[in-house]
């Protein structure tokens, strides 16, 4: 059997739609770029007041739920697991439920490990996702407000903030992040599939001292790699 057959069946028994990892990358790979986003800056604008919590977060930790809604609201997807970020571009996203996949970011590539497919993809992020905001991890951040449209959320005394893409083809048309006391606890991300996309965080830590065996994949013989 094929290497992507067996994905796509593995998935399809899981109850994960074969057509949403991309979109989870994509996703992972648009948070790890925010939080690289250290010089985001307009004057007395909302880039001012989200700047200035990001630039407090070097490191963070958390433990996430997520789901992924039609916009009938039928849930098509639910995940949850644990993420770890720490300045400039270190990032390790691990979904434990349904199916184990780890996302590592050790700054140069992305290793994408699926556990019980056995299968280890590596991607270059720049190659991959072109114009999206991925290019930021360079620390381009004139790349995001090129893209995206970042606003205070309308009715709402929570630190809470919208960026709007300003291409209506970008997969991502818009996402809020909200803050409960300068902590992260939620995001929410709308795509171009009329699907959304809710993602609580749980058991935040910030600035904690992280292990550098955090961000590094170790695996074991017999695990199938593409390139």
């Amino acid at each position: 059997m094929s290497i992507k057959l067996k994905e796509v069946m593995h998935r399809f028994r899981r109850g994960r739609p074969p057509c949403l990892p991309k979109y989870y990358l994509k996703r992972t790979v648009f948070i790890l770029c925010l939080f690289s986003a250290t010089n985001l800056y307009a004057e007395g604008s909302a880039e001012d007041s989200l700047a200035a919590l990001l630039s407090n977060y070097h490191t963070l930790q958390a433990q996430f739920t997520e789901q992924t809604l039609t916009n009938n609201g039928e849930v098509v997807a639910s995940t949850n697991g644990d993420i770890a970020f720490q300045r400039p571009d270190l990032f390790r996203w691990y979904t434990v439920s349904p199916s184990r996949q780890l996302i590592i970011n050790s700054g140069q590539k992305l290793a994408i490990y699926d556990v019980d497919l056995e299968q280890v993809t590596y991607k270059d992020v720049d190659e991959q996702y072109g114009a999206t905001p991925a290019l930021l991890l360079s620390g381009n951040v004139a790349k995001l407000k090129q893209h995206y449209t970042i606003k205070a959320c309308a009715n709402t005394a929570a630190n809470c903030y919208q960026l709007s893409a300003k291409d209506s083809n970008d997969v991502f048309r818009r996402l809020t992040i909200r803050f409960n006391n300068a902590v992260l606890s939620s995001m929410t991300i709308d795509n171009n599939l009329d699907q959304t996309t809710k993602i609580q965080f749980n058991a935040v830590k910030i600035n904690a001292n992280l292990p550098s065996s955090l961000f590094k994949l170790n695996l074991p013989a017999g695990v199938d790699v593409v390139q």
